[in-house]
């Protein structure tokens, strides 16, 4: 069994700046120009933000996008601060890629939390940030050109059971016109996730070739790969 890095005993509402986002997915800003794109759970990440102002159309889901300006603001800072005093604790884990030291990290994550926060209202007034969760969405089939899921599936596989990893991949799927990518594809010790092989058979039955691929982003180690799943195009 694999030692865990740090204990995730429940679901954190934290978020990522859209540069490390882009590189935990391994995916060009080029490429998602003009496109419609999904990132469930959105968490207060810059993505959302930050693509709109690039020409993506892009949208964020979250089961906490119910909440007020106020109470969002309070959550997230709070989070962030308990989310930090982990990495800390467990800066034996760190590795010096995306950024060159847990302080520089901290401090550009900071930049891309309050972007969100700044975007917040206006965004959910504009339908930017909606209020949703895996395993079931509320869009049409073929909704998105791309959907990114990042740091909900296999992190938290001590709360997150098979049943729920299956049903969001099938919700995944059916919403993706052409990808869908998922990170990271550890569990939260750094070991091979033991559902993932279970899944990339259920993404081949749902059209998707699915593959495990390397991207140049590493956090703590092992998070440098990334679930690539791609739709079949029909004969």
């Amino acid at each position: 069994m694999s030692q865990k890095q740090f204990s995730l005993n429940s679901i954190y509402f934290f978020g990522r700046p859209y540069a490390e986002l882009l590189r935990c997915f391994g995916i060009d800003e080029a490429d998602l120009i003009g496109k419609q794109v999904l990132e469930c759970p959105s968490g207060p990440s810059s993505f959302v933000y930050e693509a709109n102002r690039r020409g993506i159309d892009a949208i964020g889901i979250d089961p906490l996008f119910y909440r007020s300006p106020s109470a969002i603001r309070d959550l997230a800072e709070s989070d962030f601060r308990l989310m930090f005093d982990r990495v800390r604790q467990s800066a034996e884990h760190f590795v010096q890629k995306t950024y060159a030291s847990v302080e520089e990290a901290e401090a550009l994550r900071s930049e891309g939390l309050q972007s969100f926060l700044s975007d917040y209202a206006i965004g959910k007034a504009n339908g930017r940030y909606q209020e949703g969760s895996l395993p079931y969405l509320k869009f049409e089939d073929n909704a998105f050109d791309f959907v990114l899921c990042g740091h909900l599936m296999f992190i938290y596989s001590d709360t997150l059971d098979r049943e729920f990893h299956r049903a969001s991949l099938e919700e995944l799927c059916r919403v993706a016109r052409e990808e869908v990518r998922i990170h990271p594809v550890v569990d939260n010790g750094n070991a091979r996730h033991p559902f993932l092989d279970e899944l990339l058979d259920l993404a081949d039955e749902l059209g998707f070739d699915a593959t495990v691929e390397t991207v140049d982003h590493e956090f703590f180690k092992g998070t440098d790969r990334t679930l690539v799943l791609r739709r079949r195009k029909s004969a």
